[in-house]
Formats: structure tokens, sequence, C-alpha cells
């Protein structure tokens, strides 16, 4: 994948589409809303997340193998560049796995970046700094078996020995229809206790989230981690690093300056029902309205790809 390049030194309008299996996405979108809206850049920043899970019912890891998801993912890849995007981010840790296997990938007709680099490089800044620490990796079933970011963690010298991975199947499934729903909690601290008898004991811990789902609930993976590790745990979120290295370096906005115009567009292969709309638009309100209104006014296009 391509690194990322900073909007804010763009002249002129542009367009970046956004994708995640799911709504997980849309934090980074809100994140990244919100961050180009306060800045002095030039020119209007439009927003196209587009949801690229497949079909009702059915997931990319419900798919039977990486060729199945890779061929899924070509298709909502092709109908991402019909937006005509100066950029295409892949806000998920899923399908920047599968990416590397598609078509689309040797010819992208537009840069494109993903979060599985953010999160290897910011889990392995967490850990160098503290030598003694133990980073609990949690993801989906695909991410954790891919093993991606065990080698690419040890490619920056972390002994694979300090990573303990752990797939919750089922939770990022159960956060997409509704973040506040009572289950939620539950399959994280299934998952917490599942790899909480494996860290050292005594040892640092850092939750490593390697699916964008999961920042909804990053408190619950925290305070489960600590009570059941009687340790102070620290969340790493790639999604919040992902949105730093776009604006990271911009200017701030001067007051009484006018925002820069950001649009925000959901499109959506499969139905979202109003329900689910309403409980993660609650989520997003308080970071970005706009993206927020967008997911409740969404663009249903069953023949996207």
């Amino acid at each position: 994948m391509m690194t990322l390049f900073p909007l804010d030194s763009r002249p002129g309008p542009a367009t970046v589409v956004l994708t995640d299996s799911g709504l997980g996405g849309l934090l980074v979108t809100a994140g990244l809303e919100r961050r180009l809206r306060d800045t002095a850049g030039e020119g209007p920043v439009r927003l196209v997340y587009v949801n690229a899970w497949p079909d009702e019912g059915r997931g990319y890891n419900d798919l039977p193998d990486m060729a199945a998801r890779a061929a899924v993912f070509d298709r909502a890849l092709a109908a991402m560049a019909a937006f005509g995007p100066d950029l295409i981010l892949i806000a998920c840790n899923t399908l920047s796995v599968v990416y590397e296997l598609t078509d689309f990938h040797r010819f992208p007709p537009a840069p494109v970046t993903g979060i599985l680099d953010e999160g290897a490089a910011l889990f392995a800044e967490g850990l160098l700094r503290d030598p003694s620490g133990a980073l609990a990796l949690f993801g989906t079933r695909t991410t954790i078996g891919s093993g991606e970011h065990v080698r690419r963690l040890a490619r920056r010298g972390i002994d694979p020995a300090r990573i303990f991975a752990e797939p919750c199947h089922g939770l990022a499934a159960a956060i997409d229809k509704d973040p506040g729903a009572p289950e939620v909690p539950e399959l994280v601290e299934d998952c917490v206790r599942r790899v909480a008898p494996r860290l050292p004991p005594g040892a640092p811990v850092y939750a490593g989230l390697a699916c964008t789902h999961y920042g909804y609930v990053a408190e619950t993976f925290r305070a489960g981690l600590g009570r059941l590790t009687g340790t102070e745990a620290t969340v790493l979120d790639p999604g919040d690093r992902l949105v730093g290295g776009l604006v990271g370096g911009a200017v701030r906005r001067p007051p009484g300056a006018a925002a820069r115009p950001v649009s925000v567009e959901v499109v959506s292969k499969v139905q979202l029902a109003a329900a689910q709309r309403r409980a993660v638009a609650r989520r997003l309100e308080a970071l970005s309205a706009p993206t927020a209104a967008a997911l409740l006014g969404y663009a249903h296009r069953p023949d996207l790809f």
C-alpha cells in the first residue's frame, strides 16, 4: 500500500473514499471530517464512505476463504473507483489484509492506504517505548488468522513472544448493529477473559485494537483488561493515528475564518435498518454531526457491487 499524504497540502477540491466492512470506519470518517473542518487548507473536501459489507447476513469473515473475500472486495473497489477519488482509505483491518490479494491493488487508479500499516507502527512504538510491555491484540478472525500484525511487528524488532493475539468473532457485527447493546460488553469481556491468563503477570498491558469497530468500545477493553490483570491497561487505537497521518501537520483555521467546506456521504450495498443507523449515529454525533447526518440519510444502492 502507498503511504499517506496530507490533505491540507493539496490545492483545490479533493475526494476521499473511505471504506470498511460495516460501519466501524465511520469513526475514522468522523474524526477526519472534524479535523479537516478545523484546518486552514484550500478547497472543499468530499468524503464518501462506502460500506463494503457484501451481503445481507453475511460478511467477509463468513466467506469460505481468502480468494472468495478478495473477489468480492475487488468488485467493491471497482465501485469506489467510480467516485473519482484522489485517495482510497481502507479503514478496516480485515479488508486491508484482503486488499493485497485483489487484482485492483496491482494498478489502482488512485493512491490506496490502509489501517493495517498504521496499526503496526502504533503498536510497535508503544512496545519499543516500554520494553517490559505486552500487547493484547484484538481483531476479527481474518485479521488475527492472517498473522500480518505479528509479522510486521517482528520486522520492526518486536519479539513475537510479547504479542498475545485473540480473535473476537462476532463482536464487530454486534457493534455494527448497536454499539450500546447489552451483549456488546459481554462479548468484549469474553474476549478479554481468553487473553488475560496468557499475559505475563505484572507486565504493563497494551490493548491493540485491530478492528475499527472496537474503537466504539475502547474503554470497555481498557477497563476489562485492567480489572483482570491488575494493571493499568493502555489502549492503542490505529484509527486516531490514521486521521493524524492525513491532517496531523495541518495549520489550524484562524479564529473567525470560514470553516473549510467538507461534505460527507454514506453509501451501502446492503440496507441499513433505521434503528441501526440511529444507534451508531448517536455515537458519532458529538464527534462529527455531518457524519452522523450522512449515516441517517445514507444512499442504499443494492447494485453497488
